[in-house]
């Protein structure tokens, strides 16, 4: 009887060993999901952007204020200024730089300077605020344009000014 339980015992050991086999392959050929990575970030929450108080904003920059014709003129008299006096020395010292907004898009003007007498800085900010302005004008009066696009004159200086070589930057009144 001991011989027959020692029989069943060893039978019941060797088959267990051949399932344990099969399993572990099994496993094996199953995919294995990555571990999930923890983050000392995850419980915090994200900060919030700084606020910038509305009193402390230009309105008309949001487009809350109404951009005038009178604005638009200021600001297109002080490029007409820049353009007017642009003595130079060299080609190198002439420049244009996109200025305006047309409502299909595109510069309305490409603004003539010298950089002998107006820096580069100052011409690009005078130019981004008509562009700021003018954009927000056709917006909030509902501007229609001829979608025609500007091309970029080249520039020469002749006789001690600077000229453009093409008539495309007429600005518009």
């Amino acid at each position: 009887m001991q011989k027959a339980i020692v029989f069943t015992a060893v039978l019941f050991v060797l088959s267990a060993c051949g399932q344990t086999d099969e399993m572990n392959n099994t496993e094996q050929a199953k995919p294995q999901s990555a571990e999930k990575v923890s983050s000392t970030t995850e419980d915090k929450p994200a900060s919030a952007p700084k606020v910038t108080e509305l009193s402390n904003v230009d309105k008309t920059e949001l487009g809350l204020e109404k951009v005038s014709q009178e604005t638009l003129n200021s600001l297109r008299a002080d490029i007409s200024a820049i353009e007017k006096n642009n003595e130079c020395d060299s080609n190198a010292q002439c420049k244009v730089i996109a200025a305006g907004n047309r409502a299909c898009g595109g510069p309305s003007h490409y603004m003539l300077y010298s950089t002998k007498i107006t820096t580069d800085e100052t011409a690009k900010t005078v130019a981004d605020k008509l562009t700021k302005y003018e954009s927000l004008y056709n917006a909030q009066s509902g501007m229609q344009s001829i979608c025609a696009m500007l091309t970029k004159p080249t520039t020469q200086c002749i006789n001690n000014k600077c000229v453009t070589l093409s008539d495309s930057t007429y600005i518009a009144q």
